[in-house]
C-alpha cells in the first residue's frame, strides 16, 4: 500500500498547498498550488488509478457530425509504492449523440515528448487542410 513517502506538501498562507511528487514540482514553470482537499483526495485513491490535476487545452477541429479535441493533462497515479506524476496527450472524440471517448496519445506506448505533440498537432492540421476543408466553400 503507498503513502505519502515519496509526497512533500508544502502548505501555504491561503489555506492551499504545493505538491513535489518523487522531487518533481507538479510544474517547473509556474507555482502551482492546490486545494488543501487534494491530500484527502489521493489518500482515497485506489492503486493503479489516477486523480486529473489540470487539463490544458491545446486545440481542436470539427468535421462532418464529429469534434475533435486535443489536451494536455498532469495525473498523480498511485500505485502499490508510490504515487507518480503523468502528463498525457490526450485525444477526445466527440458525436452529437453519444457520450464522448477519451484516450492517452502515446509515441509507440511512451508519453509524448514536446516535439511529439508538435509534429503530432502540425500533421492534423495539415490533414484537415487537405482532406476535410476546402476553402473555395464553407459546408
Amino acid at each position: 500500500m503507498s503513502d505519502f513517502s515519496n509526497i512533500t506538501v508544502t502548505s501555504h498562507d491561503d489555506g492551499k498547498v504545493s505538491l513535489l511528487i518523487g522531487n518533481q514540482a507538479i510544474s517547473e514553470r509556474y507555482d502551482v498550488h492546490l486545494d488543501a482537499g487534494i491530500i484527502d483526495e489521493l489518500k482515497v485513491l485506489e492503486d493503479g488509478k489516477s486523480l486529473k490535476l489540470f487539463d490544458q487545452f491545446i486545440f481542436s477541429h470539427t468535421d462532418l457530425n464529429f469534434e475533435h479535441s486535443y489536451s494536455y493533462a498532469t495525473v498523480i497515479l498511485k500505485t502499490e509504492t508510490e504515487y507518480q506524476l503523468h502528463r498525457n496527450f490526450v485525444y477526445k472524440i466527440t458525436a452529437e449523440t453519444q457520450a464522448p471517448v477519451e484516450h492517452v496519445i502515446t509515441n509507440q506506448g511512451q508519453p509524448m515528448t514536446t516535439e511529439d505533440v508538435q509534429l503530432f498537432i502540425n500533421k492534423q492540421v495539415q490533414m484537415s487542410l487537405e482532406k476535410y476543408t476546402d476553402l473555395n466553400y464553407a459546408y
